[in-house]
């Protein structure tokens, strides 16, 4: 997913760092776009990279507007 990605973070479009490890604010993790406490699921389309600090700012507010983009 991260080289598919790009390692882009999706929320704030710039690059991972692909060495740090969470907390560090620019780690990459696994972001769902429909938040798993919404209904989201754990499927491939369902997630994109995100910097750690991108998705904790996020927590579970986001609501699927960006698979309108790519369904």
């Amino acid at each position: 997913m991260f080289e598919r990605d790009g390692w882009r973070c999706h929320i704030c479009g710039q690059k991972v760092n692909r060495k740090a490890k969470a907390p560090h604010p620019k780690a990459a993790t696994i972001d769902h776009v429909i938040p798993l406490a919404r209904g989201g699921t754990h499927e491939p389309i369902n997630c994109r990279c995100a910097h750690f600090l991108c998705n904790a700012l996020k927590r579970d507010t986001g609501c699927g507007d960006q698979l309108l983009l790519i369904a």
